[in-house]
C-alpha cells in the first residue's frame, strides 16, 4: 500500500513540472538544446536554494534562454 502511495505522489510532483515552450524561430532542436543546458544548471540551483527542479528549469529556459511559456 505503502508503495502505491508513493508511486500515486510521484506521478502528481511530475506531472506538476509538465509545461509546454515557444519560441518564434527556434526548432525542436534548438529548444532539446536549451533544456539540456538548463537542466544541469537547473540541478545544481535546486539543490542549493531547495526548490524544484522543474521551477528552476522553468526560469532557466524563460530569462536565460528566451522561451515563452505556451
Amino acid at each position: 500500500m505503502k508503495r502505491i502511495l508513493l508511486m500515486m505522489l510521484l506521478i502528481i510532483v511530475i506531472a506538476g513540472c509538465t509545461r509546454y515552450y515557444s519560441q518564434p524561430g527556434k526548432s525542436t532542436a534548438d529548444f532539446n538544446r536549451d533544456k539540456q543546458y538548463c537542466q544541469a544548471i537547473a540541478e545544481k540551483e535546486a539543490a542549493r536554494k531547495g526548490t524544484r527542479v522543474c521551477d528552476e528549469l522553468d526560469l532557466c529556459l524563460v530569462k536565460l534562454k528566451g522561451w515563452t511559456r505556451d
